[in-house]
């Protein structure tokens, strides 16, 4: 705009005051529109903008423009225009480019959160999560809790839940499964997925007698009468993730069914595994005979409860 006023005829020293001036105004409320054009009879530069000060809407020339002159401040004035949008248009790029980074990134977090490492970096990918595992199952559940919810506030219900569920979560990561949910006062984990590991039974019965274990300090910490059972059981599982909109990794099969059976017809305090659990884990824990039990879709099947072996418990 300074070179525009010098090649109309204005001195360079007035030219870089009056820019100057319109600096100042310019600062306190950018970003700002301004029109910039030439009056008709060639005698004005005229700039159009809301802020700034009146005295400079309209710059008179010392002698009209004439059709000499006029072209190279037309094309000043072109190439003013075509530059000042071009570097707005590359500052609207640059503020939309960092503006999807940051949205790329929370998105990024937000699956990290929700997900399994593995899954969240395979749906980054495009893929879709449905696969098939060899896995150990593990439901447990808090009983006594919701007699213990029914005469407290929800705050406090929640408040006790998260105590609850944040050692559970500690144990589970210990023993490197996976959690799967929660389920009211219920909690489901699983071994041997989204990776494989060659002793997820193992690793699943280590995680529920140790969930076992703690329960006698909760009591203690949080003042409330609550066992736990838990329930294993071992086999082919389908593991994928559902929905757009708050998606979750889940796991479903008959695998999941016998377990979640398997912790509802158990014991307070104990750890109840079907006999193929038992089978693969050989003899490297201590098991008391179940004995026969009536389990839906599976008929008479024979469980056991295990624990420590005795060395380990004492």
């Amino acid at each position: 705009l300074r070179t525009c006023l010098v090649a109309a005829g204005l001195k360079r020293v007035v030219a870089g005051q009056i820019m100057s001036i319109l600096s100042q105004d310019l600062r306190r409320q950018t970003p700002v529109e301004l029109r910039i054009f030439l009056d008709n009879d060639g005698h004005d530069i005229c700039i159009q903008s809301p802020i700034l000060n009146q005295k400079y809407n309209r710059i008179r020339l010392p002698k009209p423009l004439t059709e000499d002159n006029l072209p190279a401040i037309k094309r000043i004035l072109a190439f003013l225009t075509r530059d000042e949008l071009l570097h707005d248009l590359e500052n609207q790029v640059e503020e939309r480019t960092a503006e999807l980074k940051k949205e790329r990134e929370r998105s990024e977090r937000l699956l990290q959160n929700m997900l399994p490492e593995a899954i969240a970096t395979r749906m980054k990918d495009g893929e879709t999560i449905a696969d098939h595992h060899e896995a150990t199952v593990v439901f447990v559940d808090i009983a006594g809790f919701t007699a213990i919810a029914r005469d407290r506030s929800a705050s406090v219900v929640v408040s006790m839940l998260d105590s609850i569920f944040r050692e559970f979560d500690a144990i589970t990561r210990r023993h490197g499964l996976e959690k799967i949910k929660t389920i009211g006062d219920g909690y489901l984990a699983a071994a041997g997925l989204p990776e494989h590991q060659i002793d997820h039974v193992d690793r699943a019965v280590m995680m529920g007698l140790d969930i076992v274990g703690v329960i006698p300090r909760l009591r203690e910490d949080l003042g409330l009468s609550i066992d736990v059972r838990v329930g294993i059981h071992t086999g082919p599982v389908l593991a994928g993730v559902i929905g757009v909109h708050k998606p979750f990794y889940d796991i479903w099969g008959d695998t999941v069914n016998v377990a979640s059976r398997l912790e509802k017809n158990g014991a307070l305090g104990r750890v109840h595994i079907s006999d193929d659990v038992r089978q693969a884990l050989g003899g490297r824990f201590h098991f008391e005979d179940r004995g026969p039990i009536e389990l839906k879709n599976r008929g008479s099947v024979n469980t056991w409860f295990v624990d420590w072996p005795s060395a380990r418990a004492g």
